[in-house]
C-alpha cells in the first residue's frame, strides 16, 4: 500500500536521512519512531508529496508519486498533522468542514456515524455543541480521528495522534485504529508514545 524505496531527504546542506526503505501493507498500522530532528514528520510529508525527495521513489496504492500524481495520492489519503488548526468557532462546524472539500463530498457527513465514533474514542456527545476554544487538544485530536474515519480513505497518515492523551484515551485510539485496519485502512503514524507504538503492528525506527 505504501512503499518508499531508497529515498533521501535533505534541505540544502542538512541531510535528514539517506537511502531509506519503508514498506507498509494494506490493513497494517506502522508507527515511525526516532529522535527529534530525525525526519519523521518530513517522511510523512514526503509520502503526501509536500516534501520532495532528492532520490528514490514513493508508491502509494499503486500510484508512483510525482508532481503530476501528488493530488491523486492525496485524494486516497487522510492527513492529520500534529498541530491542526481549522477556522471554525464551533465543533459542529469543524467536523463538517472536511466533507465540504470536493474530494470528500461523496463520503457524506453523518452525525450518527460521528457519534458512534465518538463513543469508540471516549468522547462525550455534548462536545458536538461546544465551541472549539472550549475543548482540549486531546479532545480535538480524537474528534478529527472520528471524522477522518468517515472519509472512506485508503490510507491514514497522522503525526503524534496521542501526544495530548492519557493512557486510557491512548488505548481507545489504539483500539480504534485496529478497527479501521480490520476494514482495510492502512495507517502510518509518527509517535514518541511508547504505549501507542506498542499497539501498532510494526514500529519503524528512523
Amino acid at each position: 500500500m505504501i512503499e518508499a524505496k531508497n529515498i533521501s531527504i535533505n534541505f540544502g546542506d542538512l541531510v535528514l536521512f539517506r537511502h531509506l526503505d519503508l514498506h507498509v501493507n494494506r490493513g497494517e498500522s506502522v508507527c515511525v519512531s526516532g529522535q527529534s530532528g530525525s525526519g519523521k514528520t518530513s517522511l510523512l510529508k514526503a509520502i503526501l508529496g509536500f516534501v520532495p525527495v532528492s532520490e528514490g521513489s514513493i508508491n502509494v496504492d499503486g500510484i508512483v508519486l510525482t508532481p503530476k500524481t501528488a493530488d491523486l495520492v492525496r485524494r486516497k489519503t487522510a492527513w492529520i498533522p500534529q498541530e491542526l488548526s481549522l477556522p471554525s468557532e464551533w465543533v459542529s462546524e469543524m467536523v463538517r468542514m472536511p466533507f465540504e472539500l470536493k474530494a470528500n463530498r461523496e463520503a457524506g457527513f453523518s452525525k450518527k456515524k460521528l457519534m458512534d465514533n465518538f463513543a469508540l474514542l471516549g468522547l462525550e456527545e455534548e462536545l458536538y455543541q461546544k465551541r472549539v476554544s472550549e475543548i482540549s487538544g486531546g479532545q480535538r485530536q480524537r474528534i478529527m480521528l472520528a471524522v477522518t474515519a468517515m472519509l472512506n480513505k485508503s490510507v491514514l497518515i497522522v503525526d503524534e495522534p496521542t501526544s495530548a492523551l492519557d493512557p486510557d484515551s491512548c488505548n481507545r485510539v489504539i483500539s480504534f485504529f485496529k478497527l479501521l485496519c480490520s476494514k482495510g485502512m492502512t495507517i502510518l503514524a509518527v509517535s514518541h508514545d511508547k504505549q501507542f507504538a506498542a499497539g501498532c503492528d510494526y514500529i519503524f525506527n528512523l
